[in-house]
């Protein structure tokens, strides 16, 4: 074996940096050192086993030696961190992983979401980078809440003997609408006295905000609104 001496110093700073929860060195160390084991190993696998690595991760750290001058000064510092991150932002032209790194770091995204970004940004190649992560970022949490209320017969009469039939859904609608806003709701139903919510992790947060400054529990909410809204209507 070549270079033993450097070979076993090599190791040690890979393992320092992939193997310890607190990294005494850089991603960007990491990469250098796994690359001048490939140079003299010419091969993944070689140096895989050596380093007792998969040869998935190795392959991922040795892509950060080509990420552009700006990302690596972002490791260097301690500002970008994760080999996932910057086998991800590799995969894209040099003047995107700048503006790509830049905002992981402003906006703290996870692994998952760079990834998203960066295969969205490779199947749609002309597609501006900022449009790509405003894209990938507004489609981020679509899951969809369902939340049936229901209403005490007695307020539900109430209000339907001042509102005609027609309106009495569209004026219920309103009150939840002054709750939540109307983009975290994804529809709307009443259906006899239980109203029908369908909302993003938002409009969910805001009605439960609401249950809890009128002091009542989430399943009581339709009743205490609409009640409250007819005792302030009959005023």
């Amino acid at each position: 074996m070549k270079n033993i001496g450097l070979n076993l110093e090599a190791l040690a700073k890979i393992s320092k940096g992939t193997k310890r929860k607190k990294k005494d060195i850089n991603e960007i160390e990491v990469a250098e050192e796994i690359d001048k084991l490939y140079r003299e190993y010419g091969s993944l696998n070689k140096v895989a086993s050596y380093v007792k690595l998969s040869p998935e991760m190795v392959r991922q750290i040795k892509s950060l030696n080509t990420l552009e001058n700006g990302v690596k000064q972002l490791y260097i510092s301690g500002v970008l961190k994760g080999y996932d991150i910057g086998y991800r932002i590799s995969k894209l032209q040099e003047k995107d992983q700048i503006i790509l790194a830049k905002y992981i770091t402003d906006k703290n995204l996870i692994s998952e979401d760079v990834r998203a970004i960066a295969k969205y940004k490779i199947d749609n190649p002309r597609t501006p980078i900022g449009k790509v992560i405003s894209k990938v970022i507004q489609s981020k949490d679509k899951k969809i809440y369902v939340v049936y209320l229901g209403i005490e017969k007695d307020t539900f009469e109430k209000l339907s003997g001042r509102i005609k039939n027609k309106d009495i859904e569209k004026t219920i609608k309103s009150i939840f609408n002054s709750v939540v806003h109307y983009k975290f709701i994804t529809y709307f139903e009443l259906n006899g006295r239980v109203v029908l919510l369908k909302l993003l992790r938002e409009g969910l947060r805001e009605i439960r905000n609401k249950a809890k400054e009128l002091k009542v529990p989430l399943r009581k909410l339709g009743e205490a609104l609409t009640k409250e809204y007819s005792e302030r209507n009959t005023q």
